[in-house]
Formats: structure tokens, sequence, C-alpha cells
């Protein structure tokens, strides 16, 4: 037997060695920590598993609730439609017992206004019930019984229109078309009786369809403080584009005041330059008319041209600003290619000459020499084209061809300007680019970088304002052509009289009565131009320096006529206006508005408050026409504005009709000046014919000849006895008047 030794363990007894200290400290350390990881990692499956069950029930919610509310809406929508089919049928049965009984027609007016209706609405219904097939089944039993109760309708009237009443109330007696109708009701009131609700939606389903719905608005808080922190970043955001937006109004107020300071500034430069403009060429055409000498003359012409040409400066500049404000105007009238190339030699031949370039302008033989266009704007355009041209071309020339397209149309032509030059060029990449503002061909040269870069862009614009067209072609280091291109240019049968400076030396102020003209102005050589305008003529001048001046001479020596400065000191023309009429006697003088603004506005503001309208700089010309149309033709005057008698060789006026007097002074207002303006040939021959028609219309011979007149200087293309006949309409009309008074 074995004894124990003292001591001794056994093994199973044994027990594990104790961990470090430190060791349990970090375990003990690590439990809680893993645990709020677990914690954390659960908390955010959960959230993550609770959103995305959120959005999934709110999106089965939804899908579920539209799809009852989509059929609630059938139900409802089908409802009204068989109503609205039921009322039509009604109506429909209404007119055929109406026709049954009275056989009026009239009845049947519901009947074919319903009867367009009712396929629409079935069509309607069929349309609803797509998706449904039980819905679907019945609509097609209640289109059955339409076609059932239309069939008896039409029976029972066909009946009624060929055998008569008798056997038409028989069909109605017989009670068909009562069951049909009955048979029609009841259809519609199963359609009516259906309830998708009943059907497919139990108590319990609605119940676990709103728990679902709350579970959906609590995961919808939720999201929404996510919402919240999103929102609050999305403020900071918008702050930051508030300030933005600040910044860009601030700065579009501040572009519209600039925009409205060079408004001002370009208003009020055009007045300080285009008044004394009024002077020196005003007394460049006084002199015209005094001086001999051929060199004398010559220097005057460059005067008045360079003169022309600084007011054309500052036309360009307030023109572009008419063209970015889109008010700028054409002013038509008839104009001579020829003059527009010696004008175009007269300002560009010194440039050339210092070059060493030959400028030259052709003109083709045939083409019209009286166009009616725009010259202004023509030659704005061609100074732009020929002053690029001879800028940059150093040596060969500078050409200008002017020709017409479609010549045997007399009444309209197509005018073709090529401006041609022999100069650098321009890349071909850089054609369409030029026409741009501030835009330069790029070709590197040093005097390139001159100028503003509006030139070409100005030309486009214009030549498409006028409804012509420009093209650009070019040959780097061999030159360039520019081809403007304007259709259906009238031809005029005026002659132009594009120069002032060459004004009729037959105007004479005496052709029209001894007047008393009051000049207000407040610019003393502005007044002595009148006064130079006047001198020698049997008219008395009164000369104010201002309206309080102009209100004082007006009482004491009542002018026949008042021309008015608008820009004065102490009080100006608009001032002025109101309190001259106020004077007794001077309710109704005609006082003409004289002013050097270019604006389109302004311009038609004053033509409603003024009697006439005159723009500076004026020409003795323009002053004449404005005042003979308030200053009566002087009866005992040879002057040239004595109306031209009647052409010889017409027949006697006879009798005419005092009605055909009244519709010919009514064409004398409102279509004879026109026509006489513009002097186109079209015009001219629209004009005759209406007189000949009158003619025929009214039996006057006298008529007649005068018409045939004007339509055969038309057709011939004679200027000047066109000009003559149109201008002796007035006389005919007299002559007429006076045969019928006699």
């Amino acid at each position: 037997m074995q004894v124990r030794s003292e001591g001794a363990t056994p093994a199973r007894c044994r027990r594990r060695p104790a961990l470090p200290e430190s060791a349990q400290l970090l375990t003990s350390t690590n439990k809680p920590l893993k645990r709020k990881n677990q914690i954390y990692r659960s908390v955010v499956v959960v959230w993550l598993t609770l959103s995305l069950v959120s959005v999934v029930l709110a999106a089965a919610t939804w899908k579920e609730l539209s799809r009852r509310l989509e059929a609630n809406r059938v139900m409802v929508t089908t409802a009204r439609r068989v109503d609205e089919l039921l009322k039509l049928m009604l109506d429909i049965e209404t007119a055929q017992r109406g026709f049954t009984i009275t056989g009026d027609d009239q009845f049947l007016a519901p009947m074919g206004n319903a009867e367009k209706e009712v396929p629409a609405l079935l069509a309607n219904l069929r349309d609803l019930a797509r998706d449904r097939p039980r819905l679907l089944e019945e609509i097609g039993k209640l289109q059955r019984q339409v076609d059932l109760c239309m069939a008896s309708h039409q029976e029972v009237l066909e009946s009624r229109r060929n055998q008569g009443l008798l056997p038409a109330a028989k069909l109605v007696a017989s009670r068909e078309g009562l069951l049909r109708m009955d048979a029609l009701r009841q259809q519609i009131d199963a359609i009516q009786n259906l309830s998708p609700e009943r059907a497919e939606i139990g108590e319990n389903d609605t119940k676990g369809q709103l728990l679902r719905a709350g579970l959906t608005s609590l995961s919808a808080g939720v999201v929404g403080i996510g919402a919240g922190v999103y929102a609050f970043w999305l403020a900071r955001i918008m702050l930051g584009h508030k300030e933005r937006e600040r910044q860009l109004v601030e700065a579009r107020l501040q572009a519209e005041r600039s925009s409205r300071e060079k408004s001002a500034f370009l208003a009020n430069m055009s007045h300080e330059i285009r008044t004394p403009m009024n002077a020196i060429l005003g007394f460049c055409e006084l002199l015209a008319s005094e001086l001999k000498h051929p060199r004398q003359l010559q220097y005057l012409h460059a005067m008045r041209s360079s003169a022309d040409s600084l007011l054309q400066l500052m036309n360009d500049i307030l023109d572009m600003s008419k063209i970015e404000a889109g008010v700028l105007e054409l002013r038509p009238e008839p104009t001579d290619p020829k003059e527009i190339c010696d004008f175009l030699q007269t300002v560009f031949s010194e440039p050339a000459s210092k070059k060493s370039i030959k400028l030259e302008c052709h003109i083709s033989e045939e083409l019209p020499r009286a166009l009616l266009i725009d010259r202004v704007r023509l030659r704005q355009v061609l100074i732009n084209l020929v002053g690029n041209a001879v800028k940059f071309t150093d040596r060969g020339k500078v050409a200008v061809q002017v020709r017409g397209l479609n010549l045997d149309d007399r009444s309209n032509i197509t005018l073709v300007i090529e401006v041609i030059d022999t100069g650098v060029g321009i890349p071909e990449h850089r054609l369409d680019a030029i026409f741009q503002p501030f835009v330069q061909a790029g070709t590197h040269r040093e005097k390139e970088t001159s100028g503003t870069g509006l030139g070409l862009s100005i030309v486009q614009r214009l030549t498409e304002k006028m409804g012509g067209s420009v093209r650009a072609t070019s040959v780097l280091g061999q030159g360039s052509t520019f081809r403007l291109e304007f259709r259906d240019v009238p031809v005029s049968a005026r002659a132009s009289s594009s120069d002032p400076s060459e004004a009729s030396p037959s105007l004479n102020f005496d052709a029209l009565q001894p007047s008393t003209i009051m000049v207000v102005d407040d610019n003393e050589t502005n007044r002595h131009l009148v006064q130079g305008i006047f001198a020698g003529s049997r008219h008395r001048l009164v000369l104010a320096s201002d309206g309080r001046d102009a209100l004082l001479k007006a009482r004491l020596e009542r002018p026949d006529v008042i021309l008015l400065d608008l820009r004065m000191p102490v009080m100006d023309g608009r001032e002025t206006l109101p309190e001259l009429r106020k004077i007794p006697g001077m309710e109704s003088i005609p006082i003409i508005a004289v002013t050097a603004s270019s604006l389109l506005n302004d311009e038609q503001e004053l033509k409603r408050m003024f009697t006439g309208y005159i723009r500076k700089p004026f020409t003795r010309q323009g002053l004449f026409e404005e005042l003979a149309k308030f200053i009566p033709a002087s009866p005992d005057s040879s002057g040239a504005a004595v109306v031209s008698p009647l052409p010889t060789g017409r027949p006697s006026p006879g009798n005419a009709a005092p009605e055909l007097i009244a519709i010919l002074e009514q064409m004398e207002r409102e279509v004879w000046p026109e026509v006489r303006a513009t002097g186109a040939f079209g015009e001219s021959r629209r004009f005759a014919g209406a007189l000949m028609e009158l003619a025929t219309v009214w039996h006057c011979p006298y008529l007649q000849s005068y018409g045939l007149e004007l339509a055969r200087h038309a057709d011939s293309y004679a200027l000047v006895e066109l000009e003559q006949s149109l201008a002796a309409f007035t006389s005919v009309i007299s002559a007429l008047k006076g045969h019928r008074t006699s």
C-alpha cells in the first residue's frame, strides 16, 4: 500500500498561474471599450436598417395609397362621365320626341350636339377603365346599350321623316325605346355601384397600412433631423450665394447708372456740337451763293466737307449707342450714287495721295441716278469701309465699284457696292470675327492697334438695318474685298438733293407771303445765320435770346410764325411753349421747334407738342420747306415755290361731281404727299392707276388725261416730267373745283 507524501497535490487539482497585474488592468479596461464599440456598431446598424426600412415602407405605403387614390379617382370620374352620358342620352330622347310630335328640325339641334359628344365620352370611359378589366367590361356593355338606344331613336326619326306622325308614334308606343333607356339606366347604376374599396381592402389590411404609415412617419422624423442638419449646411451656402447676388445687383445698378449717364452725355454732346455745326454749315451755304471764284468755291466746298465729316464722326458715336439700344431710325431719300462717290473722293483723296495710292470710284452707266435709300447711313457705311481700306493699304489702289442688278425692273433694283483694296489682307480665320464689336483683324501691325474696333460692327449692323448684307473676302498680303448688296431698292423719280450747299439758286423766300417771323435762340451766331438767310426778303424778323425775352416781344410784335430753340437759359423752349399759347390771339399760331437733339424719342415728343419741327443743322431748303407748310404762297410772286401751271393739251375739266372732289382732296391729304416726297416709280404708277379708276367711275376725261400723263412719265423713266406732273396734282383739283363752282 502506497502512502502519499505530505504536500503532494494531484495533477487535476493544480491551479493555472495568475496573470500579471498590468495585464489584468489592460483586460479590464478593454472590455468596456469593446462593449461601447459593439453598442455603437449596433446603433449604427439599427439606424441604417431603420432608415432603409422607413424608406421602403414609405415607398410601399405611398404606392398603395396612390393606387387606392387612383382607383377612387377613376370611379369618381367614371361616375361623373356616366352621369354626363345619361344627360346627353336624355337630351337625344327629348329631341327625338319633340321632332316626332312637331316634325320641326329645330328640335334636333340638341340631338346633333349630343351625338357629337357621346363618342368622346365613351372613349374617355374606356381610357379610364383600361387597367380595370371588370370596369372595362361594364363600359363595353354600356356602349352596346348606347348603340341600341341611338338605333331606336334613329328608327323613329326616319319613320317620322319618311312615313309621317302615325307610324312614328306607333314605334314610340311599342315601348322598345323606353325599355332600352331603362336598360341603359340599369347599366349606369351597375357601373356607379362598383366599389373597389369594399372588394379589395379589409379592416385588418387598413390597420396594417396605418401602422406602416406610423412607422414611416417616425422614420421620416429621424430623417428630418438629418435634413435639418443638411439644411443648416445649405443655409450657409445660400448666404454666400446671396452675398454674390447682392454684389451682382449692385454691379447691374451701377451699369444702368453708367448707361443713363452715357446717354445723357451723348445727348448733351449732340446738342453742343450740332449747335455750332448749324452755324458753320449754314454760313457755308450762304457763301456758296455769293462766291464766284472757282478756287474760293473749292475752299468753301472743302470746309463744308470737313464739317460734314466732323458731324458724321459724332453721328457714328451716337448711332452705335442707338444700335445697342435698338432705336436706330432710317430716313430714305432720293440719292444719287455718283454724289456718294464724289463725297468719298473729297474725303479720302488727300489721305490716299499722301500714301501714294490710287483712289478710284466706278459707277455703272446703266445705274439709275436717283435711288430711294438712306443716304446718310450709306455714307457712314462706305466711310468706314473706304477708311479701313486706305488705312491698311500701302501700295496699289483702293477702288469702289457701284453697279446694279435686275435693271429691267424700273421700280426696284439690287444695288451692289464693292470696296476693293490691295492692302495687307485679313487672315481667313478672322473674316467672321472682324464684324464683332471691339475686334480687329489681328495682322500684328503697329498701326492696327489704333481705333476702337467698332467700324466694321457698325457697317454690318447698319447694312442689315437697311435690308442689305455685307460679305468679306481676303487673301493675306494681297488685299481684301467688301461686298455690300441691297435688294429691292426703289428707283426714285425725284432728283437727288443730297448736297445742302448746292441748293437751287431759284429758291426765293419771297415766294411766301410777307410775314413776321420770330427767331428765339440763345446762340447769337445762329440768330445772325437766320438773318443772313432772310436778308433782302420781304419778311420781317424779330430776334429773341431766350424764352422770357420771346414772351415780351411776342406781346408787342405779334409774329406770324415762331422758330423756337429748345435748350436756352432763363426759360427753355418747352417752358416757353405753353406761356406763348396763353397770350391772347396766339393760341393757334405756328410754333416750330428748333433742336439739336438726335434722339428718336425726343423727335417724336416734339412733333406731338409743337406745330412743326426742324433739326440742326438745317439748310435754307429745309427751312423754306418747313415754313411753306404754315405761310401761304404769295399770289404775286414768281418764286420757285409757286405751284407750276397745269400742262397744256388736256380736255376741259367738265362737270366734276362733289363726291369726286372730296375723294381727290382726301388723296391730297393722305396719299399724294408721300408719293411726291419719295418720287418712286412704282408708287407713282399705282397713284396714277387709282386716279384713272376714279376718272372711269365718275366719267371725268380731264382726270383720266392727267392719270395717263403720270403713268406715261413713270413708264418712260422721265424724272423731271414726272416730278412736274406730280406737283400739278393740287392744280388739277383746283381746276375741277373751279369749273364745278362756275
